[in-house]
């Protein structure tokens, strides 16, 4: 874009003008996708720092693990050393193990600040929002093992489905993925969380069925955690339940959106963007996304050829590059980090950010 051209066009698209179109397109009945990035400012690690946690983690070398280790610690890609290195069954177990400690202790972290009432919380005031103006039932479909989704539902007072029961000792129950509940006092509205890729508190036992155990800080004896990693091997481990199920139930939720909001989610997996893209580009459903860096997967859905409702925001020095139809190549708004989730709510619910 010459330099004339890109001067016009941040003087013709404002601040104001980006709130509204954002306002216009979640009054819609929008279902979340979150990604990795969406809990980084929370203190959950990105892809690249949970590659460097599991290089220092995992010292014992199970077969596999040199060449493994070598080929992650060039390219800090964990996905893709996954596809690219074959890991015997065993290793792929340590390496499992391994992620789910890590994340499960960051997440622990989280819940504590968030016990002590000091930290800010943007996906609550996005869930809030979105369940005030849009539908007293919200859908999130995310990729992420952790907690931050449910805690920002219960966070604004409303009760959180994720497919297994209540209480202290929970089961997995297919029909309650998605479901409606019946209004109940002392809840606002319902957040239905798919976590396609499964949960800190999802594990299978030795005979095979599948347990919640919420804030276990410890993997359970005899049971395996039931966190999907990147790479070949979720390919495999999503045609069982719980996965097969909530899959199946986010292609649903996925199929009937009138609106997508994706926050720091990268276009990388394959069981979930299918459907949205093809949406997008064929169906002409808005989409929202808020992220720190757009994706190459994410330019080359969106941006090569454009769809004619998108609104797409990334880091900028000092700033914000927006995309819309009239901006493909983008065009910046300085000194407003709009990217950043706690300031994307300024701009929707009238708030000036910075």
């Amino acid at each position: 874009m010459a330099d004339s051209e890109r001067t016009l066009s941040e003087k013709t698209f404002t601040y104001e003008d980006l709130a509204r179109c954002t306002q216009h397109f979640l009054a819609e009945r929008p279902v979340i996708v979150l990604g990795t990035g969406a809990t980084v400012p929370h203190g959950l690690p990105s892809m690249p720092v949970l590659a460097d946690l599991l290089l220092a983690a995992i010292t014992e070398k199970p077969p596999g693990w040199e060449e493994f280790s070598e080929r992650l610690n060039t390219t800090k890609d964990l996905e893709q050393t996954l596809h690219d290195v074959a890991l015997p069954s065993e290793t792929v177990e340590i390496l499992v193990t391994s992620t789910w400690k890590i994340i499960s202790s960051k997440d622990s972290e989280f819940y504590e600040q968030l016990l002590k009432g000091s930290i800010e919380f943007p996906m609550a005031k996005l869930f809030k929002y979105l369940l005030r103006t849009a539908d007293s039932h919200i859908r999130v479909v995310t990729t992420n093992y952790d907690r931050i989704a449910e805690y920002a539902a219960n966070y604004v007072g409303a009760y959180v489905s994720t497919g297994v029961t209540a209480g202290w000792l929970q089961r997995f129950v297919p029909t309650s993925v998605n479901a409606e509940r019946p209004p109940a006092p002392g809840y606002e509205g319902q957040v239905s969380v798919l976590k396609v890729h499964g949960s800190l508190d999802w594990f299978r036992d030795a005979t095979d069925d599948v347990f919640g155990v919420p804030l276990a800080r410890e993997i359970p004896p005899n049971m395996q955690p039931l966190v999907v990693t990147p790479g070949v091997t979720k390919y495999r481990a999503v045609h069982k339940d719980p996965f097969r199920t909530v899959m199946t139930a986010a292609d649903a939720v996925l199929r009937g959106a009138s609106c997508y909001v994706c926050v720091g989610y990268g276009f990388n997996d394959e069981h979930v963007q299918p459907i949205l893209v093809s949406r997008v580009m064929k169906s002409d459903i808005p989409i929202v996304l808020v992220t720190k860096q757009l994706t190459e997967p994410t330019r080359k859905a969106f941006l090569s050829n454009p769809p004619k409702n998108f609104i797409f925001l990334e880091e900028a020095d000092k700033g914000t590059m927006v995309y819309n139809p009239e901006h493909p190549r983008g065009f910046r708004i300085n000194d407003v980090s709009v990217w950043k989730l706690d300031n994307f709510m300024k701009l929707i619910t009238g708030e000036k950010a910075r």
